[in-house]
């Protein structure tokens, strides 16, 4: 990781550390199966099915040809132990977020949302929250504790070794000799971050100060909703993707500050995408669709969520044929 990003990661350690431990009364207090994906979202995408109630398609991209069987949006967009510290109050701070949506979900079906500043700070707001509140986000969390771990530890076994001795020799007299020593030495000093890293408390605290720094972030800027001209937008296990468009090339997955939009399929008929120069709804061609459809395929982790009959199955296997990204996990 460059320098930058290792000492922003480092500048806010103690805020970090403090709020663990407001949170740690709250530690065992957990919600075990976590919607990563908001129900409100995936009941967007279901269709009503006889006397079962709304039901969606899990379409399972590591096994695209056998039968994908229907499941209602409660069962979808799951992950156990998410977070697992303090997870019951996490829930509740999105909690206050998904209660605003059924509201601003309204007002997109009957177009007039643009005339509601509430409802589009909702939109943007629910960008946010899956942004952050995703596997993506949690893999990028835990590749850059340990290579601030590593790169931290092996600094102080070398260019920083004297001021660990110093330390070492303030606080309990003792001279460290050897090179076992001063890694013992490194190693009880970062213990209690690597304690915090391994039982989630880290993640925990880092993921609800991202959540309020992207909600600001996305905030300044403009919302935009595409409509598409023919098709259907798809949904997958990682919806929110912060894009960065070049000339020649597409990044997905890029941090916010970088981003050029964050788009977030909200229906088959709508896509919201954020920082954008202005607020306004569009019609998406057959070809954008196409292309950011294929985005949620590469982004998922696993799944794309699918409307019963729509035939969408179809146009997912076809792409997988032609970009191969099933046999790339």
């Amino acid at each position: 990781m460059n320098e930058g990003s290792r000492a922003q990661w480092l500048a806010t350690a103690q805020k970090v550390d403090a709020r663990i431990e407001e949170l740690r009364p709250e530690a065992d207090r957990h919600v075990v199966g976590q919607h990563v994906i908001s129900q409100v979202l995936l009941k967007r995408f279901a269709a009503p099915f006889g006397s079962n109630g709304l039901k969606l398609v899990p379409f399972n991209l590591d096994h695209p040809d056998r039968l994908h069987k229907m499941a209602s949006p409660r069962q979808c967009g799951k992950v156990p132990y998410f977070a697992r510290f303090a997870s019951a109050s996490l829930e509740q701070v999105w909690g206050k977020l998904e209660t605003r949506i059924p509201d601003a979900a309204r007002a997109v079906d009957r177009g007039d949302v643009f005339q509601h500043e509430q409802h589009v700070q909702t939109l943007k707001d629910l960008i946010a929250l899956h942004l952050v509140r995703s596997l993506n986000y949690r893999n990028v969390h835990e590749r850059i504790f340990t290579n601030v771990y590593t790169e931290t530890r092996t600094a102080l076994l070398t260019d920083r070794s004297d001021l660990l001795r110093l330390a070492v020799l303030q606080r309990s007299g003792l001279h460290l000799s050897g090179p076992q020593g001063l890694a013992t030495a490194a190693d009880q000093i970062l213990s209690p971050h690597l304690t915090n890293f391994e039982n989630g408390a880290d993640f925990r605290a880092r993921i609800e100060g991202t959540f309020a720094k992207a909600k600001e972030m996305i905030s300044e800027a403009g919302l935009e909703i595409l409509v598409p001209a023919t098709g259907e937008f798809l949904l997958g296990d990682t919806p929110a993707l912060a894009i960065q468009q070049s000339e020649n090339r597409t990044r997905i997955s890029v941090a916010i500050g970088d981003s050029t939009a964050i788009v977030l399929p909200f229906g088959p008929r709508h896509l919201l995408v954020g920082r954008t120069p202005r607020n306004g709804m569009d019609i998406a061609t057959a070809k954008t669709v196409d292309f950011l459809n294929q985005l949620q395929i590469e982004a998922a982790q696993q799944r794309v969520y699918i409307r019963p009959n729509s035939g969408q199955d179809a146009v997912v296997r076809s792409y997988l044929k032609r970009s191969g990204r099933s046999a790339k996990r």
